[in-house]
């Protein structure tokens, strides 16, 4: 790929903080052979974000910055202003990023050269926290390099543009409380048949709050994925199958905590936090049975 390429950016913010600026600069700073353009989503409904973009970021050669507001709270509404934005605009390759994440250096060589490679619909990879917390480490997504998965998060996501310009597929605003529509609107894209493939070469690092990521957050955080699984299961599959697929998950993540229960001695700390994990999803997506769900995400 050594001609210049359109490649679009899209962060969403909810809340406008420093790791926003961090985020930008670390989409600036990749390769300039090709033309980036960056979308900003301010969801947060402050009318100063552009202007402390503006103070702290540093611009380079072949990057634009668009800043727009969307007036509707929640993150599906922000995600599908980009939506639109991308089935209007011609450009080679669409990228997601969350807004408290950082591209690394090489992010986007690896990127394209990983799609040269697999000409894969959808690229994801690992988005990995910047700290040395043991409760963000064990809830980081481990997939081995190459995989085909289900599903992305919009953490860190580069496809050809051509995938949402055929597909009509929004993300679900319904799930604006619980969390969870990129998992669904990525699922659903893979269900069509489109090919997600896990690139663990192009690495994204998180900066969250260190002072809220204590064990209630780890706790509340597993509940959120467990009990939400029933609502996300029924919005991808038919009713049979979701239900099916919830009990092998319930199940599963059973077994995983009686696992790493036996397995303790080898790492006290780190597998008795594994299994109380397990167990937290196990019996939250066993309560989603009997709609049960804990809705993370605020007005």
């Amino acid at each position: 790929m050594n001609s210049m390429l359109k490649i679009n950016f899209y962060v969403c913010v909810s809340k406008f903080t420093n790791k926003t600026v961090k985020c930008i600069n670390s989409i600036i700073n990749q390769s300039h052979i090709h033309k980036i353009r960056i979308y900003i989503i301010d969801n947060s409904l402050r009318s100063n974000i552009k202007k402390n973009i503006e103070k702290k970021i540093i611009y380079k050669k072949n990057v634009s910055i668009n800043i727009l507001i969307e007036k509707k709270r929640g993150i599906p509404f922000a995600r599908n202003r980009c939506l639109k934005i991308i089935r209007k605009t011609k450009t080679d390759f669409t990228c997601f990023i969350d807004d408290d994440c950082e591209l690394s250096k090489v992010w986007l060589k690896n990127m394209l050269k990983f799609y040269e490679e697999t000409k894969s619909d959808i690229i994801t990879g690992p988005q990995i926290s910047k700290s040395k917390n043991i409760y963000e480490n064990i809830l980081e997504r481990k997939n081995k390099h190459l995989k085909k998965i289900k599903w992305a998060a919009t953490n860190n996501v580069f496809m050809n543009s051509k995938v949402l310009k055929k597909n009509k597929i929004n993300f679900d605003t319904q799930l604006k409380k619980l969390g969870g529509s990129d998992q669904v609107f990525f699922s659903k894209l893979s269900e069509k048949g489109l090919i997600i493939i896990w690139n663990e070469k192009s690495k994204v690092y998180e900066n969250r709050d260190q002072k809220k990521t204590n064990l209630i957050w780890f706790i509340k955080r597993n509940m959120r994925y467990g009990s939400s699984s029933k609502i996300l299961y029924l919005k991808i599959f038919r009713p049979f199958e979701a239900y099916l697929l919830l009990f092998a998950k319930f199940i599963s993540e059973f077994l995983r905590s009686l696992l790493y229960l036996v397995i303790i001695p080898v790492s006290i700390k780190k597998h008795s936090l594994i299994s109380l994990q397990y167990i937290i999803r196990a019996t939250a997506t066993l309560l989603s049975f009997f709609n049960f769900k804990f809705e993370e995400y605020k007005d």
